[in-house]
């Protein structure tokens, strides 16, 4: 999907800095800390991606400076199939990942021949079938070292029937499959209730969303101050207040 939009004031004498994001929470985290790089003589320029396609392509091209979406694993297999040498710079918060249904209440309750809608790209699928695996609803037999693919379920005793959609449709999915999973920005965008998940996936430390920058920009001076600004004690109360426990701060 296209970006939503940019979202820039009035700027004079401020330096630009270009920085991508989806909506919630990670363009409203960074909304927060406008105000203090406005002090630093920096113009804080958010640009609003809707799907997860576009801000690494968008930042390895120049046409952002910083882009605040994703955790590490998401980052390293973009740069391992672009070629490219994006720079995690600093953790920033953690989302929740759930198994969600409107059709089922308990885990216990998935019945056979279910339909379970899971991210199509390869890290968040192997997320998916990870997490599965843990449950007892499947065996994955990847080796390890490799991201897991629908391939690699060696036993499925519940006969589960897998369909990888676009990261940004399984919102959309949740009245069209028994099970579906949602990352937590989609969750709190649809207004849903990360409680009411069948099982959700907390504060794993390993799915901590960063600040990433172009190859070499890691220590550009405006970048280091966006990223102090995104790791000071303002932040952690905003989260900690704006989220109320479904978004947690990673630093």
């Amino acid at each position: 999907m296209s970006t939503s939009s940019v979202r820039a004031f009035a700027t004079r004498g401020l330096r630009p800095l270009r920085v991508g994001a989806t909506p919630v929470p990670h363009a409203e985290i960074l909304e927060n800390v406008r105000g203090p790089l406005a002090g630093h003589g920096i113009d804080l320029q958010i640009t609003v991606f809707d799907s997860f396609d576009e801000p690494n392509d968008w930042l390895a091209a120049g046409r952002l400076h910083a882009n605040y979406f994703q955790y590490l694993p998401f980052l390293s297999e973009f740069n391992r199939r672009t070629g490219n040498a994006l720079e995690p710079v600093v953790p920033v918060h953690i989302e929740p990942f759930g198994l969600y249904s409107t059709r089922f209440d308990r885990l216990a309750e998935v019945s056979e021949y279910a339909e379970v809608a899971l991210p199509a790209d390869p890290v968040n699928a192997d997320r998916s079938l990870r997490m599965l695996d843990g449950l007892g609803l499947i065996e994955c037999a990847a080796e390890p070292g490799t991201l897991a693919r629908v391939g690699d379920v060696r036993a499925n005793p519940r006969r589960l029937v897998f369909k990888e959609l676009t990261s940004w449709m399984l919102p959309s999915a949740r009245d069209d499959f028994d099970v579906v999973f949602l990352f937590g920005n989609q969750a709190m965008e649809a207004d849903v209730d990360t409680t009411t998940a069948l099982h959700c996936d907390r504060a794993n430390p390993a799915y901590a969303e960063y600040l990433v920058a172009a190859a070499g920009g890691a220590d550009h001076p405006d970048i280091r101050l966006l990223a102090a600004a995104l790791n000071g004690p303002a932040t952690r109360e905003f989260i900690a207040t704006a989220y109320a426990g479904q978004v947690v701060a990673a630093f």
